[in-house]
């Protein structure tokens, strides 16, 4: 392991094998908290090296310490995800690496889409391992309809619709109804509001509460519309899921698809979850073909 301290972090990383590289977003080992039965790993395990760094030069890494982040970021916000990428960019200048494959594991796949997006000449590729399009427990039958009632009444309720629409001309206009500037602190909360909430009207559709709620997290996680990321982001995507995985990974997936055209899925025989498959050479045959597709 090397440590390298960058914009007032530590990075500790390896580099291996020879070739084009792949950035594993977060992805190296960090600390294991407790011993025994009460171990806890702190980070995301790496994926299969031994058939990449024989064509790939695989480098991984973390700047992170226990506790700080849950599965490399608490991706509770939009600051997160750009903190992320811009570090992670600032680690790729440091190696002198130009053009790379990226890797990220769940919600750290939102790390390359924003890499991608404000790098493009830098990110060749992009694969997901379990990318969490939304939170599996907005793929639930029964949330959906509850989510889908809820829009049905607001758009039916003409004094939300008044509450929202002066809400937009507010934060358009950047003052109050009475005329007078908007506090800063009172700005920077709307700046939370995801655009597909504020755009809900009358005559939304909204027995496809996907829609709706996939559009709004990406607003929040990106900063950047749904519709944008799909017309900015043209590199190919690789998207894993397991065999054996949960229902809502597969969901996802093809919700993916639906956005980002340009995704080739694979499926990573028998596993059920990344723990159980930390060395799977099923997964690494998978991106070793995806990564032999889209070269250089």
């Amino acid at each position: 392991m090397t440590s390298v301290t960058l914009i007032g972090k530590v990075f500790n990383y390896n580099v291996e094998g020879a070739g084009e590289p792949i950035i594993n977003i977060c992805g190296m080992e960090p600390i294991v908290e407790g011993s025994g039965s009460n171990a806890r790993r702190t980070g995301i395990p790496n994926f299969s090296k031994t058939i990449l760094i024989n064509r790939f030069q695989l480098v991984s890494y973390n700047n992170f310490t226990a506790n700080q982040v849950q599965y490399a970021t608490i991706a509770d916000g939009n600051a997160d995800i750009d903190r992320l990428a811009n570090e992670c960019f600032v680690f790729l200048q440091h190696l002198n690496i130009q053009r790379v494959h990226v890797f990220a594991h769940r919600q750290v796949g939102y790390v390359g889409l924003k890499l991608a997006l404000d790098h493009p000449d830098l990110v060749k590729s992009i694969a997901f391992l379990d990318f969490e399009i939304i939170k599996s427990t907005m793929l639930n039958p029964k949330m959906q309809q509850a989510i889908s009632r809820s829009m049905q009444r607001a758009q039916m309720n003409p004094e939300y619709q008044q509450r929202m629409e002066m809400l937009r001309q507010m934060m358009q206009s950047g003052t109050m109804p009475d005329g007078q500037p908007i506090p800063p602190e009172m700005m920077a909360k709307f700046s939370g509001i995801p655009k597909a909430f504020l755009e809900q009207t009358p005559g939304t559709d909204s027995s496809d509460p996907n829609s709706t709620m996939i559009r709004g997290w990406t607003e929040e996680m990106l900063t950047t519309s749904y519709e944008d990321v799909a017309s900015k982001v043209k590199q190919p995507v690789f998207n894993a899921i397991w065999e054996n995985g949960e229902a809502w990974t597969v969901q996802s997936g093809e919700l993916l698809k639906g956005w980002l055209a340009q995704t080739e899925t694979f499926t990573v025989p028998k596993k059920a979850h990344w723990y159980s498959g930390q060395n799977d050479e099923g997964l690494a045959e998978g991106l070793l073909n995806f990564y032999f597709s889209h070269s250089f």
